[in-house]
């Protein structure tokens, strides 16, 4: 069974419900998304984000995540990429108080959403080794 098929979207769906976030790791890792010479694959980086006593660590683990759902829904071709894939714009939702932190939301929320939807309509089936 590969989870890549339009029809387990469904699976998907479970995943993302009830894994506890863990399922767009699985989903970008089948669309091959990690790169091997990016920030967040360099043990030494993360190393001194621990030691740092763990806040710096879990800004590092957010921004990987936003950074792996967003690079996960352009290779799924989710409508809005020159938003969402911009930097800028999360920086600015980051840095303007409650107005910024709602757009952050709504845009993890839209991509999250529009990711599933992109499933359903098969646009993953050409991942498919």
């Amino acid at each position: 069974m590969d989870l890549l098929k339009r029809e387990n979207w469904w699976i998907w769906l479970i995943i993302y419900l009830f894994g506890q976030g863990v399922g767009i790791y699985i989903l970008a890792a089948l669309l091959k998304v990690y790169d091997k010479n990016a920030w967040y694959a360099k043990w030494e980086y993360w190393l001194v984000g621990v030691l740092c006593c763990f806040f710096p660590a879990l800004i590092m683990f957010s921004v990987f995540s936003i950074q792996i759902t967003v690079e996960t829904a352009k290779k799924l071709d989710v409508a809005g990429s020159e938003i969402y894939g911009s930097a800028y714009i999360w920086i600015l939702g980051l840095i303007i108080p409650i107005i910024g932190w709602i757009a952050l939301g709504v845009m993890s929320l839209y991509l999250t959403i529009n990711t599933l939807i992109a499933l359903y309509r098969g646009n993953a089936e050409q991942y498919i080794d």
